[in-house]
């Protein structure tokens, strides 16, 4: 009975993470009249249940273009369906938790099992980075605070405002400049109806810290020189 135990023990703590999954009460907002149901995200894929059932959808994750956690509170689902009174815009499922916020488990879960680049507010834990700066993420009309944090295989800006922090994988960001001393720019893959793909404009609080630049640019650009598989080592 010990070995059985020990053996159980072993495959569940040595690596094994048990299957998890995650179900929130939301609101599914629509033009009129909103309904109410379930969500669940699994490793099968998402799934909506309510009982207006032409409502109700099953995905699996590579049926979403986007995969959008908003905020704490927001979660949007962004398909491959064209609307044709919307000049053929991508159909998003727009839900809003009616208790409670998104644990940073799921971030954590949706970053193992999605593939495609996505938005997430909502930062799992990542440990400790290369390189920290404050920043001031700018927009249109003022802007917010945080920390931008570089790790080996992403990029994190955690805001000052719940709904702006981002996480990108490395593979997921098109390009990482800096258009002058004082700026950074992250270009991201997430794609958007009609326009650019989503770009995130930094003003530097601190002096950029010595090799952030670099350290960034080689693990983008992986060559014979820097071969990414070596450069973590």
């Amino acid at each position: 009975m010990r070995a059985i135990f020990f053996l159980l023990f072993l495959s569940l703590g040595a690596g094994a993470v048990p299957a998890q999954d995650f179900e929130f009460d939301v609101r599914h907002q629509h033009i009129l009249k909103d309904c109410r149901g379930k969500l669940s995200f699994s490793v099968a894929g998402v799934e909506y249940r309510t009982s207006q059932v032409t409502d109700s959808r099953t995905w699996k994750y590579s049926d979403l273009r986007v995969v959008k956690v908003d905020s704490p509170t927001e979660i949007t689902l962004v398909t491959y369906d064209d609307q044709k009174r919307l000049l053929g815009k991508d159909r998003a499922f727009e839900f809003t938790l009616l208790e409670g916020k998104v644990p940073a488990e799921l971030s954590a879960f949706l970053l193992s099992k999605v593939s495609r680049p996505m938005v997430l507010a909502v930062l799992p834990e990542a440990g400790q980075p290369a390189f920290e700066v404050p920043v001031k993420h700018l927009e249109t009309f003022g802007g917010a605070r945080g920390m931008l944090r570089i790790y080996s295989d992403r990029v994190v800006f955690e805001s000052s405002r719940e709904d702006d922090s981002r996480i990108w994988r490395l593979r997921d960001i098109e390009r990482f400049g800096q258009p002058d001393h004082l700026r950074l720019q992250i270009t991201s893959r997430v794609p958007r109806h009609g326009g650019p793909t989503e770009v995130y404009n930094f003003e530097l609080i601190e002096d950029i810290p010595d090799g952030l630049y670099d350290y960034v640019w080689v693990r983008l650009h992986p060559s014979a020189y820097y071969p990414a598989a070596q450069l973590d080592r």
